[in-house]
């Protein structure tokens, strides 16, 4: 039976009465804390509960309360619904700091990330941020976290470009890997020059093979790949070096050797083939083969006696 009315009051000699009941009723004594919960229980079940006013119309306040919100889970406004009253109660974003960025702008980042309509801080995905940063070309890894109450801090590591891969009349900044970052920038433009299908990720271990080499390494332009099996390098004075599939380390360093000692490739050449092994071909350049014409010309030429 429920009733409603005014509950009387009941001291502690009526309250030590109910304890000396429950005990003699074959009970034990709760401890004191206990003892409140187990009288209502006990009125609910054997005589109703009294209820005094202002606590039904808090009851009747909270269940209202109550089905507004599964009302708005369950129509998809939830989560609006919670963001709107986390940024009202504090939690609004107010910063996002960023760290650890050169190659990419604050703005990149910025239209990057869902803030949220609310900018809740409360209700902001982390995760979600985090892989639409991760899509930006010049993102690595990308960690983001709360930082409450209003702040989401931002770090980036940025990747690193290692050569410029022109092919097919394009070019690209790469990772070592071969992997493609950008298009060329100027302000990259004293990386190595890898070119031809499937330099970009062949180029680190080649690359390297040369820079052990200076006196060869400052005069490369470019490191071509040929047929994606063999390499060329091409020298800043127009001079090509033929190297052996295979064989590149052992034909750089007997490079090295001839250059240190004989300025090979100062010379008035256009190529030096490498592939043979056990010889070096040189071909001239076309001034010195014109050059050249006329005194093959004039040995052929018999002679007078004198």
């Amino acid at each position: 039976m429920l009733q409603i009315g005014r509950q009387g009051r009941t001291g502690k000699a009526g309250k030590a009465k109910e304890a000396a009941a429950i005990a003699d009723a074959g009970g034990i004594v709760l401890p004191r804390f206990m003892r409140k919960p187990v009288r209502h229980m006990t009125r609910l079940f054997n005589h109703g509960i009294i209820f005094r006013p202002k606590v039904i119309v808090t009851l009747v306040g909270l269940l209202t309360v109550g089905v507004g919100i599964a009302y708005a889970i369950e129509s998809g406004h939830g989560e609006r619904l919670v963001a709107h009253g986390t940024a009202l109660a504090g939690f609004k974003i107010a910063d996002v700091k960023i760290s650890g960025v050169k190659e990419v702008s604050r703005i990149d980042v910025l239209t990057n990330i869902d803030l949220g309509a609310e900018r809740s801080l409360f209700s902001f995905d982390v995760h979600g941020a985090r892989e639409a940063l991760r899509k930006l070309p010049w993102v690595y890894e990308a960690r983001v976290s709360k930082a409450y109450p209003d702040k989401v801090l931002i770090d980036i590591v940025e990747r690193t470009p290692f050569a410029i891969w022109q092919n097919n009349g394009e070019l690209w900044l790469v990772e070592r890997d071969g992997a493609k970052i950008a298009p060329f920038d100027d302000r990259f433009a004293g990386l190595p020059l890898v070119v031809g299908s499937g330099a970009a990720g062949d180029a680190a271990k080649f690359v390297s093979m040369v820079a052990r080499h200076p006196v060869i390494a400052s005069q490369v332009k470019a490191h071509v790949r040929i047929g994606e099996r063999r390499w060329n390098l091409v020298l800043q004075n127009g001079v090509t070096v033929l190297l052996p599939e295979g064989r590149e380390e052992i034909e750089l360093a007997q490079l090295a050797k001839l250059e240190a000692e004989n300025s090979l490739l100062s010379r008035d050449i256009a190529e030096v083939d490498m592939r043979m092994g056990d010889r070096v071909v040189m071909r001239l350049s076309a001034d010195a083969a014109a050059r050249l014409k006329p005194v093959e010309a004039s040995e052929k030429k018999p002679g007078k006696d004198t």
